[in-house]
């Protein structure tokens, strides 16, 4: 700030003495020296601020327009070092791949597709690549993988579904309690534990039409006595429940407009402090 202030006042200074040198003849025109030193010292800058013409406020106005101007001009320097940076990092990178140093257009391109059909040359045991070896290399993985599953040594066709159906049905069979999977096992096993759970809700066996709304609204009215109390809940009216929640969270009979702000606040940064105590 010691420089911008210099800055700022020497060019204050230079306006008030060029205005001088306007209304003098030529032959008394005279270079102006403000400061004995290229570093002012504190008394200098002192002085200059005393003579010059601009209020304090003014002064402050300019002074935060000269830190504003330093801090934006930082601003952009950091900017292009970082990009600079990023561009070189990227140049490095993009060499290390390719392996030479002069990028031309297309050459990460070659580079991938010189590396897939390197890796797909060595699934087929092959030293070059050639058109069709990633379908038959593809072809041989799943052929393995499907033996792997059904446990044979060759594969024939169909062995993929048949294995998938299998394991299906057994699981199936599991879920149901029985040795081996029949048609509709799986409905009629759903089916029987739904009911035994509406069962259990309802607390009969014998559903008819509405017992999960009654047994829900029972459920309810129960919870209510329990939150507000028997007597509160056979007259309850809408809204009795936000007025219970807000008692129990202020600590007031009666809500007020803010008391939920109040008591938050309070709970964090404790009372507010009056008077200085």
């Amino acid at each position: 700030m010691k420089i911008s202030l210099f800055t700022l006042f020497a060019a204050q200074s230079c306006c008030a003495f060029s205005v001088v040198t306007l209304r003098a003849p030529p032959s008394l025109s005279t270079a102006t020296t403000l400061f004995s030193a290229a570093e002012p010292t504190d008394e200098e800058l002192q002085s200059v601020v005393e003579k010059s013409k601009l209020s304090d406020e003014e002064v402050e106005k300019v002074g935060n327009l000269v830190s504003d101007d330093e801090w934006m001009g930082l601003g952009m320097e950091l900017s292009e070092i970082v990009r600079v940076a990023v561009i070189e990092e990227s140049k490095k990178n993009v060499a290390d791949f390719i392996g030479k140093e002069d990028y031309k257009v297309g050459d990460i391109t070659k580079e991938i597709d010189s590396r897939v059909k390197d890796e797909v040359a060595k699934l087929r045991g092959k030293d070059e690549y050639e058109l069709g070896d990633l379908t038959v290399a593809l072809d041989q993985i799943s052929k393995d993988l499907t033996c792997q599953l059904t446990g044979k040594e060759d594969y024939e066709a169909g062995d993929l579904s048949k294995e998938i159906d299998s394991r299906v049905k057994k699981s199936v069979a599991d879920f149901c309690g029985k040795d081996e999977y029949q048609v509709g096992d799986l409905s009629a096993e759903i089916d029987k534990r739904a009911r035994a759970k509406l069962f259990e809700f309802i607390g009969k066996e014998d559903y008819q039409f509405g017992d999960i709304t009654k047994e829900v609204e029972t459920r309810r009215v129960e919870w209510m006595k329990g939150v507000l109390g028997e007597e509160a809940a056979a007259n309850y009216e809408f809204g009795d429940l936000t007025k219970k929640a807000l008692t129990s969270l202020t600590g007031k009979d009666e809500y007020e407009f803010g008391d939920v702000s109040k008591k938050i606040f309070g709970s964090l940064f404790g009372k507010r402090k009056r008077g200085g105590q």
